[in-house]
């Protein structure tokens, strides 16, 4: 089964990063500017790594990491927080999120997680 690269976000500057990551991966990046796209297109397919980009989503604020998390089980989670409040960090976690970065983020913090949550 082969994994996918997905992202979460309609910040494109933080799309450019995380395409260019991507490649360096050898996998297609699929594009979502809402959770409720990305969780009705990776019901029952492959595993993978998903981008979640906090400042898109709706309130309540974990709603949609919710959903992501209940609709895509096969897939590891990375949560981009819309502050660098530790609460919302925690909250992340225990909800199930395989890991949390903080913008301003730089190239290697998410390559070195992708590949953490890819086990490569």
């Amino acid at each position: 089964m082969d994994y996918g690269l997905a992202l979460i976000t309609q910040d494109r500057g933080f799309e450019k990063l995380v395409r260019r990551i991507s490649h360096h991966f050898g996998y297609e990046l699929r594009l979502y500017e809402d959770c409720t796209a990305f969780a009705e297109d990776s019901r029952d397919s492959e595993r993978g790594v998903v981008v979640v980009d906090a400042s898109i989503c709706s309130q309540p604020r974990f709603m949609d990491l919710q959903m992501v998390l209940n609709e895509a089980p096969a897939w590891q989670v990375i949560y981009l927080p819309s502050t660098n409040k530790k609460n919302e960090i925690k909250e992340a976690m225990g909800l199930g999120a395989f890991g949390c970065l903080h913008k301003p983020v730089s190239e290697q913090e998410v390559r070195q997680m992708m590949e953490s949550a890819l086990g490569i």
